[in-house]
């Protein structure tokens, strides 16, 4: 912890509460000035309701067309909280930023440069005569939006409270934990704490991969049907639910679990297809998924999907079958094919580009150009530790769209640029058993993250390990510890396998 902090947090000790007013009239910021880039809409008081207490709303926008929100509280914790976003952003965090705003934070979000509506998926990024600031918008949209976004808000602060936030946090899953990531290589001065979920830090062999999968199972010979998941998950998890010891509906570590398609699958007699067996196409479609992209020469150009996601395939009434695991594949090649069309390459080739001409030994290298302005994977984090900042990160070990295996690269990819003790001194990575994308799924995944954050930058905390909790109907179902990669949660013999206090973290066998 450096000076600054330790003096912050002495100084807060004695004041003895995170406790500020405005000095002026929120009306004042619609006339303020803050830069000639920037245009203010609206500045309204909103009168406290049950569900959110009184604040400033601000809304404008920053040129060329990154639309904002700014949210200040009239009882404020003297802290800062920006929101980020998901997909292809393109809206407002309005919801994330009223739960900011009901804990005090002031707090403000960005749509990244282009509003959804008008511009779906990449589109925004693709010049015409009728968006000229296509290129200036897939600069904003891959970080700039964002860090102007942040002064902004912190000068908007200091106007509205007469002083600076004490400590700024970063919150973020999905998009919004690549937005992060982002924020700390290119701008670390910017936030002192950072809560990274599920990031999608390389977001151009993220789309590729969509495709690569899309061919493998969405269609021709290997098209696996919707009816068939259960089928898969049940012999995912019959092969490696119990490899930690309990057999609990969780897979710990899907590393540690050796599934094989070929081996492990009921082949269909006559390759015929049918509900409860898999063609020989099938089981090679199956097999490139969870190996990934690769190219003519066999290099892996991606990391593939863990076993785990398959649990996304759940039977509905009626013998309808309902796939979540389907419906993230298909959610992704849309965001994939967007990409393809109007971001990837330089120059796009527009609406009329066919994914199937996707040419996996040459393709990957012709979005660098591209990926230097969307992808956040600069190891090196040096500069956030040396400013004291932290970071939390978490990924679902069954987030079936974006996969773990890209975090944990990274994470690794991180130790070895800085040193794993120099790394953890500032940054700790928490693989999620059983989550999905940002949540839900089997596993506890409902867990206080910032608090940890919080913890770390003002208390000087080190997370070692947190509690999830899985939630049904609104009550706790169970609790469970999750644990700093490369740790993992063992059952320590005796008392119910559904509360945290009977588990504990211990390195990987």
């Amino acid at each position: 912890m450096t000076i600054r902090y330790t003096t912050l947090l002495l100084a807060l000790t004695c004041a003895g509460a995170f406790a500020a007013a405005p000095i002026q009239k929120c009306d004042d910021l619609a006339s303020a000035k803050f830069g000639a880039d920037v245009t203010i809409d609206s500045a309204k008081l909103v009168a406290a309701t049950p569900n959110l207490p009184e604040h400033c709303d601000i809304r404008g926008s920053i040129w060329p067309e990154a639309k904002f929100a700014v949210k200040l509280p009239t009882s404020w914790n003297q802290r800062f909280q920006m929101e980020g976003g998901g997909g292809w952003a393109g809206v407002l965090s309005l919801g994330p930023m009223d739960t900011a705003v009901r804990l005090g934070y002031a707090t403000t979000s960005t749509d990244t440069g282009h509003d959804a509506q008008k511009e779906p998926g990449a589109q925004f990024a693709y010049p015409s005569a009728t968006n000229p600031n296509a290129a200036r918008k897939l600069v904003d949209h891959g970080y700039l939006a964002v860090h102007e976004t942040a002064l902004l808000a912190k000068k908007m602060i200091r106007a509205y409270y007469g002083s600076d936030p004490l400590y700024s946090y970063w919150v973020g899953c999905s998009t919004g934990g690549r937005q992060g990531l982002m924020e700390a290589q290119r701008y670390p001065e910017d936030f002192d704490g950072y809560v990274v979920g599920a990031p999608v830090l390389f977001l151009t062999g993220l789309q590729m991969k969509a495709i690569w999968n899309y061919l493998a199972i969405n269609e021709g010979p290997g098209k696996i049907a919707v009816a068939k998941l259960p089928t898969l998950a049940a012999a995912v998890y019959g092969k490696c639910d119990a490899l930690d010891g309990l057999k609990d509906g969780l897979i710990e570590n899907p590393l540690k679990c050796n599934f094989d398609p070929t081996k492990d699958l009921k082949r269909c007699t006559g390759d015929s297809d049918a509900l409860d067996c898999f063609t020989g196409a099938q089981i090679e479609g199956l097999k490139k998924v969870y190996d990934g992209p690769r190219d003519s020469k066999g290099r892996q150009l991606f990391p593939g999907m863990p076993v785990g996601g398959e649990a996304m395939a759940p039977q509905g009434r009626n013998n309808e079958l309902h796939s979540g695991w389907e419906r993230t594949a298909g959610e992704s090649f849309g965001l994939a094919e967007s990409f393809m069309k109007y971001m990837a390459f330089d120059p796009a080739p527009g609406p009329t580009y066919d994914f199937h001409t996707f040419n996996f030994d040459v393709d990957s290298q012709r979005m660098t150009s591209t990926g230097l302005r969307i992808d956040a994977t600069i190891p090196d984090l040096t500069a956030v530790k040396m400013r004291g900042g932290k970071i939390v990160h978490y990924h679902g070990w069954a987030d079936p769209g974006v996969t773990p295996k890209m975090s944990i690269g990274y994470y690794e990819a991180a130790m070895k640029a800085m040193g794993e003790k120099e790394t953890k001194d500032f940054y700790r990575f928490f693989p999620v058993p059983g989550m999905f994308h940002c949540g839900g799924g089997p596993g506890c995944g409902n867990v206080d993250w910032l608090t940890a954050a919080v913890n770390w930058v003002e208390k000087g905390q080190a997370p070692s390990m947190v509690v999830g909790a899985h939630v049904e109907g609104g009550k706790t179902t169970r609790t469970r510890p999750i644990c700093a990669y490369p740790q993992v949660a063992e059952y320590k013999g005796s008392g119910s396998i559904d509360s945290a206090e009977n588990f504990t973290c211990v390195a990987q066998k």
